[in-house]
């Protein structure tokens, strides 16, 4: 039994992620709640309590910190531990968490970013929804929170260091390649903002990022670069796909998209969470084990290598009732689903929960009220495109036709 989910498991990384995954992680819930890997060299996770605990645990595992599926970027705050990265992680929070700031001129500046995406839509021909609107509207906002807006404009940067990271856990060579050619280039053109934020800082992440402290110290030109090209990744990726696996799932289904123009803001964090919940843009996290310990069974000795998949305990029938569904108000307070406390796990858990969720629900929200607003409905122009990838996952594409609203 454990045999035949390694191969179909292993089978998804040999196709990157084309077939469709649910039924596979719906029956290693059941049958194999860890099974092994030959293509990730790693245990899988399948069940939600498992997963939450190799996310929560951090006396037990750690994130990756070198190897296939780890960050290129170099030691972020992802492969801190304890105080360093509880203090790291708040220098931050400051710019990208701060709930005063989001509403201010986070808000605005995202706005406005919105509407001239919106504006160069075209209603006449097909439109690629993903690459014109839902991957630059994440992009061109954490480049101006950096003060890094040139980057914004290099889109092959991203995406190589977007395929060099986590998913790259079968190791392909090109893809880690190009991902250290674009992070280098990417600090090339950080490290002259550094030095000129270290005289005059302003009120950008990289000023944040330059002011602060650590045990006395300031951080150093390597370590802002390496959060910067971290950020630049990990402020897009969550919305972007998102974005476009919600706007997927709103031409499947065109009632719900006809319920969230005009709905109140909690209508709109409960689609976001539940596309979270149902297509998880990271679909499963890289861990290792820091001492010996034990699931199911399985014993797991020091430098174990596992995966715990978000998609397979975001569908756990122990804990959603109907689990495959995608429903809009299933949860009675949706923004809760952004914190630790949530019962989904897109964001992570524990001590590692994303800071930047509170930005990718401002982000995601703001992408429903204006898309609905301006357009009354959204047809796909081709066969719906399939979503794809192993660790993280999303449309590669979005052709669509688009229908202006009639002016009131």
């Amino acid at each position: 039994m454990a045999a035949t989910f390694t191969e179909e498991y292993d089978g998804l990384f040999a196709q990157r992620g084309v077939a469709v995954t649910h039924d596979l992680y719906r029956r290693a819930r059941h049958d194999a709640p860890i099974f092994w890997s030959e293509s990730a060299s790693a245990w899988v996770l399948t069940r939600h309590g498992d997963v939450r605990r190799l996310l929560e645990d951090e006396e037990t595992f750690a994130v990756l910190s070198g190897g296939a599926g780890a960050s290129i970027h170099g030691r972020t705050v992802l492969q801190m531990r304890g105080d360093e990265h509880r203090r790291k992680n708040a220098i931050i929070a400051r710019g990208i968490r701060n709930t005063r700031r989001l509403a201010g001129p986070v808000a605005e500046h995202l706005d406005a970013i919105s509407a001239e995406l919106i504006a160069g839509l075209s209603t006449d021909n097909t439109v690629d929804l993903k690459a014109e609107y839902t991957t630059p509207l994440p992009l061109q906002l954490i480049a101006w929170m950096l003060d890094v807006e040139a980057a914004a404009e290099v889109r092959s940067w991203y995406d190589a260091l977007a395929a060099a990271g986590v998913e790259n856990v079968v190791a392909d060579p090109s893809l880690r390649e190009a991902g250290l050619a674009a992070r280098d280039e990417l600090r090339a053109l950080v490290g002259p903002l550094i030095a000129a934020r270290r005289i005059e800082p302003g009120d950008d992440l990289i000023s944040t990022l330059c002011t602060a402290e650590y045990e006395g110290e300031r951080l150093s030109d390597e370590e802002i670069k390496t959060l910067v090209g971290f950020l630049l990744t990990a402020g897009v990726e969550t919305t972007d796909r998102a974005l476009a696996s919600l706007f997927r799932q709103l031409m499947m289904e065109p009632a719900d998209y006809d319920r969230l123009s005009g709905a109140d803001e909690s209508t709109m964090v409960g689609a976001c969470v539940e596309i979270l919940r149902v297509e998880p843009p990271v679909q499963a996290l890289p861990r290792i084990t820091l001492v010996d310990t034990e699931l199911h069974g399985q014993s797991l000795p020091e430098g174990t290598r596992l995966i715990g998949v978000i998609a397979s305990a975001n569908r756990d029938e122990d804990v959603f009732a109907d689990g495959d569904a995608f429903v809009m108000d299933r949860f009675d307070n949706p923004d809760r689903e952004f914190t630790p406390a949530g019962d989904t796990l897109p964001f992570g858990a524990g001590s590692h929960h994303c800071t930047g969720s509170l930005l990718a629900k401002l982000e995601m929200v703001t992408a429903i009220r204006d898309i609905t607003n301006s357009f009354s409905a959204i047809t796909a122009a081709t066969d719906l495109p399939r979503p794809v990838g192993v660790m993280l996952r999303s449309p590669p594409a979005l052709p669509v036709r688009l229908t202006p609203k009639e002016p009131i």
